[in-house]
């Protein structure tokens, strides 16, 4: 037998979100190689993730997952069992949590979508602005060791804390993002 490397799982130590700039719906992961589309999405996040307007730490990330309908076709004459052929991908929601700062950056771009104030700016009916995401787990030495590219997300749910002055418990908001596809990148983007 030949010799084979042991890598166990790595500490969620620490992560980083980045976001992209505002813009229309991507449509690259569509068709072809939709993992290297993804790649080349993240990597032009990370050199204008700090020019971008949201600039948010959290505390919690959850949703990194994804699902594959499966339609049966029954083949006459094949009664062992029909065939399992592949639909189409399902994305359930991103959820991230995060104690409330004084940054409005996460409510304003629900207020962009919710009132469709893009669509005044444009003076024509828009779209509304999307921002894909990297989502970057970092090891116990601080260096990136997975990497996930969201694309095309949208604020669905923006929730702030319940408010208790008998409380000392951090106030923390909830965002829950829906989007268009999650990969996890196989090469991490090159400055992260």
């Amino acid at each position: 037998m030949g010799s084979s490397v042991n890598i166990g799982p790595v500490a969620a130590f620490n992560f980083r979100v980045l976001f992209s700039a505002p813009s229309q719906e991507q449509t690259s992961l569509d068709s072809g190689d939709a993992l290297a589309a993804a790649a080349t999405q993240a990597a032009q996040i990370v050199p204008s993730a700090p020019a971008a307007a949201i600039k948010a730490g959290f505390s919690e990330v959850s949703g990194l997952n994804s699902e594959v309908e499966i339609e049966d076709y029954r083949e006459g004459g094949r009664n062992i069992a029909p065939h399992r052929l592949p639909r189409w991908g399902r994305y359930p929601h991103l959820v991230l949590r995060r104690g409330i700062t004084t940054d409005t950056s996460l409510w304003d771009w629900w207020s962009d979508v919710i009132t469709h104030s893009y669509t005044l700016a444009q003076g024509a009916p828009q779209r509304p602005f999307r921002r894909s995401g990297l989502i970057l787990l970092d090891g116990v030495d601080h260096r990136v060791v997975a990497a996930w590219f969201v694309s095309n997300a949208l604020p669905e749910r923006l929730a702030g804390s319940g408010l208790n002055a008998r409380s000392s418990e951090i106030a923390i908001e909830t965002l829950e993002l829906s989007h268009e596809g999650l990969f996890r990148l196989t090469n991490l983007p090159s400055g992260v």
